[in-house]
């Protein structure tokens, strides 16, 4: 049947998912080291924006060139946000447990706002250094423009990526299907919309090839 050639819509199709899912275990795999997680997610979406454009590439090659070309500088700065995390968390933790549950409501919703913006930051990182080369006050900097200036739609992403395992936690005995297609859909479209911001990036001017300035990779 046509449905099965190599060349046709279905195929290619299955292809694409195939590819997605082998880029997520991946990462998941690679992640587990936590020192690794920044280059891993930055492969991640190398690879992930790469196909999203139609460059059809070699799903596993790809993603081990962009972890090797970007380890040393994502984990320096995956480092450093690592590093603000755990200061976060010290402060949740004595929000929900210490002594700080008495802390005003508006603060407590400040340090939310704090949490979120963090990371946000941290996760239009992986993206730009994925799509860029930069230096890492460069990455830092633009980062943080791409995170506040989208925030409404870091709100959306932030829970497509987090409800999978939401619904993992529901649905135990299905987790790992669940998983599998829940980050799969929504590595789909956080790819697209990443795609999406950077092209404009590109458009607008607001990256070049000299002074200030970005290194499409």
């Amino acid at each position: 049947m046509n449905f099965f050639r190599p060349d046709s819509e279905v195929m290619e199709f299955l292809s694409k998912v195939t590819d997605y899912i082998i880029i997520n275990l991946l990462t998941l795999l690679l992640s587990i080291p936590i020192i690794t997680l920044g280059a891993a997610h930055t492969a991640k979406f190398y690879t992930a924006m790469k196909i999203s454009r139609g460059e059809e590439p070699s799903a596993v090659k790809s993603y081990f060139k962009s972890f090797k070309d970007n380890f040393i500088q994502v984990t320096g700065a995956w480092m450093i946000i690592l590093a603000v995390g755990v200061i976060l968390a010290f402060d949740w933790y004595n929000v929900l447990y210490g002594r700080g549950a008495s802390m005003p409501f508006i603060l407590k919703v400040g340090l939310g706002l704090l949490t979120f913006v963090v990371w946000s930051v941290a996760y239009c990182m992986f993206p730009f250094e994925a799509r860029y080369k930069v230096t890492l006050k460069e990455l830092f900097k633009a980062s943080m423009v791409m995170a506040l200036l989208n925030l409404p739609r870091m709100i959306l992403i932030f829970i497509v990526t987090f409800l999978p395992y939401v619904v993992c936690a529901w649905y135990i005995q299905w987790g790992l299907a669940i998983w599998l297609l829940c980050t799969t859909v929504t590595l789909y479209y956080i790819s697209k919309e990443f795609n999406k911001q950077l092209e404009m990036l590109n458009k607008e001017d607001k990256v070049s090839n000299e002074s200030g300035d970005y290194e499409a990779c």
